[in-house]
């Protein structure tokens, strides 16, 4: 808590909490320029008092929130607003800072335009094997957004994971843009920013869930330190944005890895609910960017079984989600161009979170079929697959080139290059050719071959085409499987034409 905050709006009744002597009675004032109210507690046998306020509609209008103990302990929060509140986690890409963005000049001048978005930063690199009723530490307190708040760095090489974080800026930005454009007046949105590099989902997990899944408790030391401290009243909020999982891609082990998160990952995001006492509340997820996998060392397989693993949340109620595997950078695990992963996830927000008519889910694989042999008489033959899909626009499909084959940064972030598939990567003797992935179709025998794709004659359909070797007649080649962008780095050349939101990669029997 602090001054500048952002409380839940109505219909949430917002909680506010804190420390004085055991059952000391404490008082609470919210008072504006043309209001006051005032509210009583009595602190429990640890001292903790939890107040209850009353559901406030969301406005720009500011309130102080005092209090004060009958132990004679006072306290002022000032500039307090309501509105829409949400906790964004995750690892490094979460982390990752407005600083470091593509464009980071532009989007801090851009930052002056919102000041209805107040964010606070969690201290990193805190962590507790038992549950905190406080942070540990706190980077930064509330603040405002504006051009310089939004991009603070913290000294030398620190620019990628200063404050304040990208992808949350860039969603919450989308959610305030959604919700001013649809309603009266504007509606604070206030962010909080808890994550840590390198971190495993299992760190983030409350105790309780492991055991859904089969497993021993290993960790929740981020959980006790980050998130804990926030169910104490618990926080009222609007939901959670997650970006993670590069830390539980297992190159050595890749089957186990995505077992084991598609069954944790769900069950964190039920305890989390359960926790904040909030069982609608949104959560929206990030899938998967790029980077590179030495296959002489592991399996490449192990970022799109994780990219699908993932999916395993969307399964549970009101869950959003967006995809990174078409803007990744290349063999670079931190993309800079989070505006518009950001954007993706916080229109599944506005559409989960706040009911409006905002189109947000990629189309993804449903089923397919074999068509009739390709090839004129005397042509080399093909094989040919018709793949549906579900969460087509009215508009169709359209074709692009893939974004991860040319890929550019901003000034100051990463030289401009074309990703080459065959050339050697970071001096190894190794190339990205597998870890590049196209389209292909499974045929007995013959193994993968290489597809061209196109949309189907309704547009809202693709057919994958394969030239079968030559002398290979097509009466007998049967497609068992087929695959599109199932790599690291997923050459994604089918999108939504009126949403602009890529097909998802897949690897399915047919």
């Amino acid at each position: 808590f602090g001054s500048h905050m952002v409380l839940q709006r109505s219909p949430a009744q917002p909680r506010v909490w804190g420390n004085t002597t055991p059952g000391a009675q404490l008082a609470t004032w919210l008072t504006s320029h043309n209001s006051s109210a005032n509210f009583s507690t009595v602190a429990a046998a640890d001292g903790t008092w939890v107040q209850q306020l009353p559901p406030m509609p969301g406005s720009t209008t500011a309130y102080n929130l005092s209090f004060a103990s009958s132990t004679g302990e006072t306290a002022t929060l000032f500039d307090v607003v309501f509105g829409e509140v949400y906790i964004c986690g995750g690892q490094s890409n979460m982390e990752y800072a407005v600083p470091a963005v593509t464009d980071s000049d532009a989007v801090a001048r851009e930052a002056n335009a919102y000041p209805q978005i107040r964010f606070f930063s969690v201290g990193h690199r805190t962590s507790s094997p038992t549950p905190l009723r406080d942070l540990a530490t706190v980077w930064e307190p509330w603040q405002v957004a504006s051009n310089t708040s939004i991009r603070k760095d913290f000294g030398p090489h620190s620019h990628l994971f200063a404050t304040f974080s990208a992808v949350c800026w860039f969603f919450g930005k989308r959610i305030a843009e959604g919700l001013a454009a649809t309603e009266e007046s504007v509606v604070p949105v206030g962010l909080i920013s808890a994550n840590w590099g390198g971190t495993m989902v299992e760190v983030w997990t409350p105790p309780e869930a492991y055991g859904k899944c089969g497993r021993a408790v290993e960790s929740s030391d981020m959980y006790n330190a980050i998130i804990h401290p926030y169910t104490i009243g618990p926080l009222s909020l609007a939901g959670f944005a997650w970006y993670q999982a590069e830390a539980n891609t297992d190159p050595t082990a890749p089957e186990t890895s995505a077992a084991n998160y598609s069954c944790l990952f769900p069950r964190m995001i039920d305890s989390w609910r359960a926790r904040f006492a909030a069982p609608a509340a949104y959560f929206g997820f990030i899938q998967l960017s790029t980077w590179c996998i030495d296959p002489t060392t592991g399996s490449v397989d192990a970022l799109p079984r994780m990219r699908e693993a993932q999916m395993a949340a969307a399964a549970l109620p009101h869950v959003g989600w967006a995809t990174n595997a078409d803007v990744g950078y290349g063999c670079n695990i931190h993309p800079p161009t989070k505006q518009i992963v950001g954007a993706r996830l916080g229109d599944s927000a506005l559409a989960v979170a706040h009911g409006l008519n905002v189109s947000w889910r990629s189309p993804r694989y449903v089923s397919a079929k074999q068509l009739a042999a390709g090839g004129a008489a005397g042509a080399q033959a093909s094989v040919r697959l018709a793949v549906s899909l579900s969460d087509v626009g009215a508009g169709g499909l359209t074709l692009r080139p893939p974004r991860n084959a040319v890929l550019s940064g901003g000034a100051g972030v990463l030289q401009n290059w074309t990703l080459d598939c065959a050339a050697p990567l970071n001096g190894s003797a190794w190339n990205a050719a597998g870890n590049c992935a196209w389209a292909a179709l499974l045929v007995p025998s013959l193994g993968w071959l290489n597809a061209t794709v196109t949309t189907d004659g309704a547009g809202d359909g693709l057919v994958l085409a394969a030239a079968l070797p030559a002398g290979v007649g097509a009466a007998n080649a049967t497609v068992a499987a087929s695959a599109y962008g199932y790599g690291p780095i997923p050459l994604m050349t089918a999108y939504d034409l009126r949403t602009g939101l890529p097909v998802l990669p897949w690897n399915r029997s047919v």
